[in-house]
Order: structure tokens, then C-alpha cells, then sequence
């Protein structure tokens, strides 16, 4: 017969579950809430990176699902001249638009469903991943709130979703509550910290690498200063092991992202305008009067008007302002009733994380910002935005209990007050991202559309020298391949630069072109496709191989023997391809390793139990 305590302790274990099943179901709503726009008209149409994101998503793909298991060469994207984009962004989203392709592909011929979908998933995890790793900390019923504001938090879905479009930014948001969960666990001692920590870390910099190494510091931090004193080093030293074998991890995708920027034209992305020294959250106390300015003749009905540099800022100044306000009133709230000396620690600890974030965002911090010099490629400082909404997330959950008490209630009434704030911001945003809910001018819906049909792609992602004049100018770019038919070839003579033989297109795939020559003098054979270092080619039953070089227009050039034969040209895996995907499958070997080992350890512990009951 089973024993009334057994039972009872069955009886919570049952009670505990169901409630977090209900929690989750809870989330998963709000998340669809949050993010229907999406599902209906896909990614945001004005916003800064909707229709990046939504090429991409559709390149990506098509190639996938045609066997290019890791697009990184896009053939289709430029009118079809082709480029990198592959090579230097961050695959995460794309493969999860690609789980997309097969159900929407044939109504989604511009992307915008799939990649609209892959943001959607991002906001709806984001609430699940983020109640997983407040439940560690605190009560059930504080992580549900406390995920609930993580879900919502201004900079989270008013920025990344809506107003930027930003699906591999919002990805993140779905990793990093997992990292900070699996630091938790090495904390206790758990066998499935390592691995966790591996895991969701790799995805956290698949998603955002600069991103996610600027977080990296937290957990590192949280470790070294929550550990017990003789466990401190070791429980460090283990979770900086387990994040570098997350960068590992995702070695195939960083080795060459880094290694072959010179291809392109990336360093643009750190350069000029886009440079941290013009992107502080605001230059000087006159940029932020002028805001001030502006924000009080829209409440007045005046028209103070903004340089649109200093416009383009003002939302992120807004999101930040009011998830500070939140964080202050929450710190108030937990600093008198709280009793329990850890959850102070974690309050005061994520304070901290709060205040950092926020200078680093000014340019009183550009000491730091020349002193750590990886920090230069987050491009923008409003993006350490992202550590506020990780912060006001599980003040709340510490909070949620003290919210009505005596001494708090002022307080708390300002906290609603901000969050109701945050919705109206949060709707706000979401109203302004979608032509169809909006009048634009004509000349900006028309170059929306025009990028959309030619798929030009974003200036960084331009091979060198790619034809830039082309690519920067849709009129130019319809003259160009009107002239230059892409994805054709054709074969000049050497000696008169005139058109003779022919240079037949037999099979057309991203990385490999299959051509049918005859030429019947040494010539010069134009391939309309965009040079990128590292194109060469080889003639069947010939063993040489052919290098290619760049014409004056950017395109493929190879200088070719007279006679007929078949023609291979093609973009092989470079050193940093190889070594990298060497580097990724070692990593993954010892990731396997960790969880056959905690696997092991866990049956050892049930074999050790059942033989003390018996």
C-alpha cells in the first residue's frame, strides 16, 4: 500500500506540472497575440530590415530545399548575378524560414511569409524560454509574470519585431534565457549544464554572434560571483570551457564570416555613419534637447522638426527610457520587503547588468568601447538594449510578490503606468511597420517594390568589385542587365575582343555552372555572373585548373583554349570552409561526448537508488 506521504508528494509533483503546462499554454497565446501581424502579412514591410530579411529567407530557401544543405553563394539574388550574403550573415533565421518554404512557397514568391513566420516562432519562444529560466529562480506564478514582461519589453517587440524587422536581433531573445539557464544549473551541480550551455550559446551566436559575445560576459559573470567560494574558479572556468565550445559549435559559419571579409564589402558595416562613434543612443545633450523638443510638439500639436539621423534615434531612445523607468520603479519595489538574501543578490547583480548597459550605450563609455576593440562590430550601442530586457524581465519575477504591499503601492502604480507605456508603444510600432495598415509616399512604396522584383542585395553583402553604380540605382541595374543578360555566357576573341563560337549553358546550380564550348580561337569567355574571389574553373579530361578574374562590369572572366569541350566552372570551399566545418564537427564530437557522459552518470544514479531500496 502506498504510503499518505508518497501520495502526497505525487500529488504536487502532479499539481506542479499541470500548472507549468498551463504557464506555457499561456505564453505560447500571448505570443501569438504579439505576433498575429506577422502571420497575416508576414515580415514588416517598413521596417529597417524587413526586406533583407525576407531575400534572404527566400533565397536561402529555394536553395535549400534543392539540396544546398548551407547556402552561402546566393545565385538568385541581384537580378540573378549572384552574391554572398551566405557567407557573412547569420543562418539561424534563414533556416527556420526555410521549415516555411514547402507550406507557403508557391503564394510567397518575395519571402515575406517565411521570413515573417521565423519572427513570429522567435517571439513566441522567446516567452517560453525566458518562463524556463525564471522558474529557476523564483515561483511559478513570478516567472509567468516576469516572462510576460520579457515578451512585451518595448526594445524586444516594438524595436527588433516590428520597427526593425530584426529576426536574427529577436532570435537571440529565444537563446540567451536558455545560456542563463544552464549557467543556473552549473550553479546546482546539474549534468546537463555543460551541454545546455554548449547548445544554446552556439544557437545564441548563429543567431547574433557580436551580440551574444557582448552577453557572454553576464553569465560569466553570474557564475564567478553566485558560485560557492571553493567552487567559484572551477564553475567558471567550466562555463568559459562550455561557451567556447558553443563558438565552436558554429565554427563552419564563423571562420569564414570572419576570414573572407575582404570578398565583400563588409567592413562598410564598421565604417563611415555606421561606426559606433555616430551611433551613441545620443551624440550630445543638444541631440537629446532636440528629442525632448520634438516629443512635446507632437503632445502639443507643434511641429518641431528632427534632422532624420537624430529621427531614426528617437525610438530607441524611447525604448530605453521607458524600460529604465521600469527597472527603477522595480528596484524600489524589491529593495525593502524582499527577505531572501540570494534573491537580493540576483536583483542587485541584474541592477547592475541595467546601469552597465546603459552607459555603454552613451559616449561617456568610449574609453571602454577603445579598449575592448570586438565591441566596434556591434555597430550600433542600442543594441546592449537587449541586456535591459533580460534585467527588467526577472526584476519582475523578484518583484511580482511585493507589488501590493504597504510602502510599494506608489511605486507599483508607476510601474503599471510604464507598462501601459510599453503597449501603447508596442501597438504603436507595430501599426507603423506595415503598408497595409498605412498611407507611404509613392516613391517609397515603388522602391520597396523594386527591390523586392530585382532582389538587389544589401550593399555590404556586394562582392568586390561587384558594379556598384548598377547595384545602387534599379534604373541602372534594368540597363545593365538588359545588356548583360544574367546567367548567360558568351566568348570574345582574344586578339579582337569581337563575339565568335559559342558558350552554351548546360546546367546552372550555385556554386557549379556546367557549359558546352566551342571556340574556334583562344577567346575570352564573360560569365554574367558576379565575381567573387575564389571562382575557377576546369575543362573535362584536362587537369589544370582555370582562375577567374573580374571584368570592368564586375562579372566572371577566364581565358579559354580554342576547341569544343565541356566547361566546369565553379566556387569551391575555400580553406576557412573547410577548416571551420574540421573545427564544428570536433566541437560537436565533445558536445556529444558531454551528453553520453550525463546520460550515463543519470542511469548510474537510478541503478544506485534502486539498489538502496532494495
Amino acid at each position: 500500500m502506498q504510503s499518505p506521504t508518497l501520495w502526497r508528494d505525487e500529488e504536487r509533483v502532479g499539481e506542479a506540472r499541470r500548472t507549468t503546462v498551463i504557464h506555457l499554454l499561456l505564453l505560447v497565446a500571448l505570443g501569438l497575440l504579439l505576433s498575429w501581424p506577422l502571420l497575416l502579412h508576414g515580415a514588416p514591410d517598413l521596417s529597417h530590415d524587413g526586406l533583407d530579411h525576407a531575400r534572404w529567407a527566400k533565397q536561402f530557401a529555394q536553395q535549400f530545399w534543392h539540396g544546398d544543405l548551407y547556402p552561402r553563394w546566393f545565385t538568385n539574388v541581384n537580378g540573378g548575378f549572384g552574391g554572398p550574403s551566405g557567407f557573412f550573415y547569420p543562418p539561424l533565421t534563414s533556416y527556420v524560414s526555410a521549415l516555411f518554404w514547402p507550406l507557403m512557397g508557391a503564394r510567397d514568391p518575395e519571402g515575406w511569409l517565411i521570413a515573417g513566420y521565423a519572427l513570429a516562432l522567435a517571439q513566441i519562444l522567446s516567452g517560453v524560454a525566458a518562463y524556463c529560466w525564471l522558474r529557476s529562480l523564483v515561483k511559478a506564478r513570478a516567472a509567468l509574470a516576469g516572462a510576460a514582461v520579457y515578451s512585451i519589453a518595448p526594445y524586444h517587440l516594438a524595436m527588433d519585431v516590428y520597427l526593425r524587422g530584426a529576426s536574427a536581433e529577436a532570435w537571440v531573445f529565444v537563446w540567451f534565457p536558455l545560456v542563463l539557464l544552464s549557467a543556473e544549473a552549473l550553479l546546482r551541480r546539474s549534468r546537463w549544464a555543460i551541454p545546455g550551455l554548449a547548445a544554446s550559446y552556439a544557437l545564441a551566436v548563429l543567431s547574433h554572434p557580436t551580440l551574444s559575445l557582448c552577453f557572454a560576459a553576464i553569465p560569466v559573470a553570474y557564475v564567478f560571483l553566485f558560485s560557492e567560494q571553493q567552487r567559484r574558479i572551477r564553475n567558471t572556468v567550466l562555463l568559459g570551457m562550455s561557451l567556447l565550445l558553443g563558438v565552436g559549435l558554429n565554427a563552419q559559419y564563423l571562420l569564414p564570416a570572419m576570414l573572407d571579409q575582404n570578398k565583400a564589402y563588409v567592413a562598410w558595416q564598421t565604417t563611415g555613419q555606421s561606426d559606433y562613434h555616430h551611433q551613441w543612443l545620443w551624440l550630445d545633450g543638444h541631440e537629446l534637447a532636440e528629442m525632448g523638443r520634438y516629443i512635446y510638439g507632437k503632445v502639443a500639436g507643434g511641429g518641431h522638426q528632427l534632422y532624420w539621423e537624430t529621427l531614426l534615434k528617437l525610438p530607441f531612445v524611447v525604448a530605453t527610457f521607458v524600460t529604465l523607468a521600469a527597472v527603477a520603479a522595480l528596484v524600489v519595489i524589491i529593495r525593502r520587503p524582499e527577505e531572501s538574501t540570494r534573491q537580493r543578490r540576483i536583483a542587485l547583480f541584474y541592477s547592475v547588468v541595467a546601469v552597465v548597459s546603459f552607459f555603454l550605450m552613451l559616449n561617456f563609455s568610449v574609453w571602454v568601447w577603445q579598449a575592448l576593440p570586438f565591441l566596434k562590430f556591434l555597430q550600433y550601442p542600442a543594441r546592449l538594449n537587449a541586456m535591459l530586457v533580460v534585467s527588467v524581465a526577472v526584476l519582475m519575477a523578484v518583484a511580482v510578490s511585493h507589488l501590493f504591499r504597504p510602502g510599494t503601492r506608489m511605486a507599483t502604480a508607476f510601474l503599471f503606468a510604464v507598462v501601459v507605456g510599453w503597449l501603447i508603444f508596442d501597438i504603436s510600432s507595430a501599426a507603423e511597420s506595415f503598408s497595409a495598415w498605412r498611407t507611404i509616399q509613392p516613391v517609397r512604396y515603388a522602391r520597396t517594390q523594386e527591390l523586392a522584383r530585382t532582389q538587389i542585395d544589401y550593399a555590404t553583402m556586394w562582392p568586390r568589385p561587384g558594379n556598384l553604380p548598377a547595384l545602387e540605382d534599379v534604373s541602372d541595374f534594368d540597363r545593365f542587365a538588359a545588356v548583360h543578360p544574367p546567367k548567360a555566357a558568351s566568348l570574345q576573341a582574344l586578339a579582337t575582343a569581337t563575339t565568335i563560337g559559342a558558350a552554351q549553358v548546360e546546367k546552372w546550380q550555385p556554386r557549379q555552372v556546367t557549359l558546352e564550348i566551342n571556340a574556334p580561337y583562344d577567346s575570352q569567355l564573360t560569365l554574367n555572373h558576379f565575381y567573387y574571389d575564389g571562382w575557377q574553373a576546369r575543362i573535362a579530361g584536362i587537369k589544370s585548373t582555370l582562375i577567374a578574374r573580374a571584368s570592368p562590369d564586375g562579372l566572371i572572366l577566364f581565358d579559354v583554349p580554342r576547341g569544343k569541350y565541356q566547361m566546369i566552372v565553379e566556387l569551391p570551399k575555400d580553406r576557412a570552409e573547410h577548416v571551420g566545418t574540421l573545427i564544428s564537427l570536433l566541437s560537436f564530437a565533445l558536445l556529444a561526448g558531454s551528453v553520453i557522459r550525463a546520460v550515463l552518470q543519470a542511469r548510474a544514479e537510478v541503478a544506485c537508488e534502486a539498489a538502496v531500496q532494495i
